[in-house]
């Protein structure tokens, strides 16, 4: 036979200590175990601690099933891969945020802060109060939703919003859209505050070069190496047309002389294609290499700023 004191305090009226003599047998070692560990339990000293590792322990496994069930129904889906990122990035967050906030109110109720009839309420003065002095946040939630579906950009897009910020996009959360600038500085921009978008990574963008020659030049001679170049440009590059089908949507053609430009001198040509969106950038650089490269090898010249003198005696 063995034979354990074990005492308990409880915080009753007359805080009194209580002292449980326990015989424990071979036999009847576990069944007594349990009642003490059912007692130990519902001691109001400690329930509510365990059951507000129980509620965190729950809503962490209820987080991480939600983003995974997340990811299995977007895989079957005909989303691209940006398209993906993006639905996750804010599925993932309204999840956090709910799950989190249900948290929040039952750890409350355990401690007896909040009566667990009264949560609903709760949650409904905290919503008019959240609504009263977090107009913003609300904004920027609001038009995240928008933003996402109705496609203005998504993960990876390279965009310009408001005419300020121009930089490749990284993140779009709930409140916030991350883009990465030109020297790699990430900005954060509220969604509330975007007012102007321009997304230059849709499937297709127009590559449009401006070439400027001193009007001494032979212009016949310039709109035909500009149109041979225009056929180089296709024929070398034909995978980086955007294509409608098997048809190119729009060929790199030349459209003539679209001004004169007197500040420097020279007639302004104007050379335009649609190509992948994704190709526009390094499409546009080669293509003036090319061009460069031809007005060289047949003796023409860029205009570029000039500075005349006269002599007085001879006017």
């Amino acid at each position: 036979m063995l034979l354990v004191n074990v005492e308990k305090y409880s915080s009753n009226k007359c805080n009194m200590r209580v002292i449980f003599r326990t015989y424990l047998n071979k036999e009847g070692t576990h069944m007594e175990v349990s009642k003490l560990i059912k007692e130990l339990y519902t001691t109001t000293d400690i329930k509510p601690f365990i059951n507000s590792l129980i509620i965190l322990a729950v809503s962490f496994l209820l987080l991480k099933l939600v983003m995974f069930l997340t990811e299995k129904i977007i895989k079957i889906t005909n989303f691209n891969e940006q398209k993906e990122k993006t639905v996750k990035s804010i599925v993932d967050s309204l999840a956090a945020y709910f799950i989190l906030s249900l948290a929040i109110l039952n750890i409350l109720s355990e401690f007896g802060i909040i009566q667990k009839s009264t949560i609903l309420t709760s949650a409904g003065i905290i919503t008019v109060i959240a609504g009263l002095g977090a107009q913003n946040l609300i904004k920027d939630v609001i038009n995240g939703f928008f933003i996402l579906f109705e496609k203005q950009m998504t993960i990876g897009d390279v965009v310009n919003i408001n005419d300020l910020y121009i930089g490749t996009v990284e993140d779009i959360g709930l409140r916030t859209t991350a883009i990465r600038d030109f020297y790699l500085k990430k900005i954060y921009i509220p969604n509330g505050e975007i007012k102007t978008l321009k997304n230059y990574y849709k499937e297709q963008a127009r590559v449009i070069l401006k070439i400027v020659v001193p009007f001494e030049e032979n212009q016949e001679k310039v709109s035909n190496l500009l149109k041979d170049a225009c056929t180089y440009l296709n024929e070398t590059y034909d995978d980086k047309l955007y294509k409608v089908g098997n048809i190119a949507y729009c060929e790199f053609h030349l459209y003539g002389i679209v001004s004169l430009d007197g500040t420097i001198g020279g007639a302004k040509y104007l050379v335009m294609g649609v190509v992948h969106a994704e190709e526009q950038w390094s499409m546009r650089n080669r293509s003036y290499e090319h061009i460069l490269k031809v007005f060289n090898d047949n003796g023409v010249r860029i205009a570029y700023p000039r500075l005349y003198s006269y002599d007085k005696t001879n006017i």
